[in-house]
Order: C-alpha cells, then sequence, then structure tokens
C-alpha cells in the first residue's frame, strides 16, 4: 500500500492518502506513519480511502486505534472517499456510526 501526506498547519489538519489494499500486511506501516505525525491538540486527521480497493477486519481494527488515539490526544480523525464495498465494510460491521465518514470530493 502507498501512503501518501499533505499538511495544512494553518488549519490543523493532516491528510493521508492510501493506495491499494488495506490488510493485515499494512497496518504496521500505516500505525508507524500515522504515529510519527500525531501532534496533540485540536488537529484533524483526515483519511482518504478513495484508493483503497479493499479492506479486511485488519484495516478496520486499525482505524479503531487510530481513532481512540487520536481522540486520546484531542483530535479527531475523519474518513472520505469510501467506495462501495469498503464502505460496506464499515457498514456490515456497524463502524460507520463510530467513524466520522465524509464523502468530500477533492
Amino acid at each position: 500500500m502507498k501512503i501518501d501526506s499533505r499538511i495544512e498547519d494553518k488549519e490543523k489538519k493532516k491528510f493521508f492518502f492510501l493506495d491499494g489494499e488495506f490488510d493485515i500486511h499494512q497496518t504496521k506501516e500505516l500505525r508507524s506513519r500515522i504515529m510519527e505525525e500525531l501532534n496533540d491538540g485540536d488537529w484533524s486527521y483526515i483519511m482518504d480511502l478513495r484508493r483503497v480497493f479493499y479492506m479486511d477486519s485488519s484495516g478496520l481494527g486499525m482505524l479503531v486505534y487510530l481513532r481512540k488515539e487520536i481522540n486520546r490526544r484531542g483530535g479527531k480523525l475523519v474518513i472520505e472517499g469510501l467506495n462501495e464495498s469498503v464502505l460496506n465494510v464499515f457498514r456490515m460491521t456497524r463502524l460507520d456510526d463510530f467513524f466520522e465518514l465524509s464523502d468530500r470530493k477533492e
């Protein structure tokens, strides 16, 4: 999985653009990358998943962990750009209510 990022300091936003499969093989890489970039305070972390075509339960578990860690530090996690098959994974596990999901188009 490829992970690109962009920071908007004035707005206190960090964007992460994921590309590829989001499964057990990529969770360590994502965790490491995000944890390196976490700040304390009211930052927003936007996970753009529009190029993720497959997600399994380990990917969902990592997002749950990241949301809790981000919230603990005073920030918020927003997930955007879900295609229908990945969105269905969120719906089936009822995590669509747990996460802040956005349909923002770039």
